[in-house]
């Protein structure tokens, strides 16, 4: 047999409950997961999610890669400044690629002044490597197939360092090109991925010539994507 229930007296019901003071913080009940909580329970926190452009915003940095590729050309063509044009749209992509806008001109201006005469000796070595090739594969040097194919693999590898050397100048565009090149050096990796997407534009711009300006902004910048990818600090 059940006991009969209990109800608390009429007095206890009808007594005043004291409310705290204005101003004290009243007690909360944490909700779960929460530090203070005794569930012992561990909820997976959501993570805040991540934003994912649209076809503007795509669009957008197309157009200002291609808009890059096209002043690069163009500041290259008299061939001499081709080192200081392609150092300074290195920077331009940079600067594009992680604050999503264009860079100002001064400071392109300057960097493209300041690496005028450091880029010499770049061009005078890949017009050696150039000539190099042509010997190879014309036959006037002895070694047939297998040296040509030697000769044009390390020609893509130097060529990746040297893609290498642009990045770090766009990194840091104070930063020495002799600096900049033991940068490059100690990451052959990243050498490498770059000497392959070098060899992909190649082609592209041998076969459709006109697509070179185009060509040249969305190469820089996806170097550059490989190189965050590959090099590490």
């Amino acid at each position: 047999m059940t006991p009969p229930r209990r109800f608390a007296p009429a007095a206890d019901l009808n007594r005043a409950v004291p409310f705290p003071d204005p101003g004290t913080d009243m007690p909360r009940n944490p909700g779960p997961g929460h530090p203070g909580r005794s569930d012992g329970l561990h909820w997976p926190q959501e993570e805040p999610a991540r934003h994912r452009p649209d076809w503007r915003e795509r669009f957008a940095l197309g157009a200002d890669l291609a808009l890059i590729g096209i002043l690069v050309t163009v500041a290259a063509l008299p061939v001499l400044t081709a080192p200081a044009a392609v150092a300074a749209g290195s920077a331009a992509v940079r600067h594009r690629y992680h604050q999503g806008t264009l860079p100002p001109v001064r400071p392109l201006l300057r960097l493209f002044r300041r690496t005028l005469l450091p880029g010499l000796p770049v061009l005078v070595l890949t017009a050696a490597i150039l000539i190099d090739l042509i010997a190879v594969g014309r036959g006037w040097v002895p070694g047939g197939q297998p040296l040509f194919v030697l000769t044009a693999a390390a020609a893509g590898f130097v060529a990746g360092l040297g893609t290498l050397v642009l990045v770090a100048v766009g990194r840091d565009p104070e930063l020495p090109w002799r600096d900049a090149g033991h940068w490059a050096i100690e990451r052959p990796a990243a050498a490498g991925g770059t000497a392959l997407a070098g060899a992909l534009a190649f082609f592209l711009a041998l076969t459709v010539p006109a697509t070179l300006p185009l060509v040249v902004g969305f190469h820089l910048f996806a170097v550059h994507v490989i190189t965050d990818r590959l090099a590490t600090d």
